[in-house]
């Protein structure tokens, strides 16, 4: 459960890094309440991410903002990090 999920607000600027072992229990049961199930379900294939990412964004910016919501966080737009480059594509 160490891994760091980094969410880009994109346009906004905004670059929320979050690092699962630094929650709070309230901002774990602001996950689970988001996401409907245990936090630990994220990891299994097949899971959906939106919902995950949607939850990370809440958590992230409620601590600067407590007002911000849900569906605040449904207008980020995201880049994910670390995402492994295609071999095949030309080097720019």
């Amino acid at each position: 459960m160490g891994a760091k999920k980094t969410v880009d607000a994109g346009s906004l600027g905004d670059i929320l890094s979050i690092d699962i072992d630094s929650l709070s229990i309230d901002e774990i049961e602001t996950i689970e309440d988001i996401i409907d199930g245990p936090l630990d379900s994220l990891g299994k294939p097949g899971m959906r991410k939106g919902k995950m990412l949607r939850a990370m964004a809440v958590v992230i910016k409620r601590r600067e903002d407590p007002t911000f919501s849900a569906d605040d966080a449904g207008k980020l737009r995201i880049t994910l990090k670390n995402k492994p480059k295609d071999p095949t594509a030309l080097s720019e």
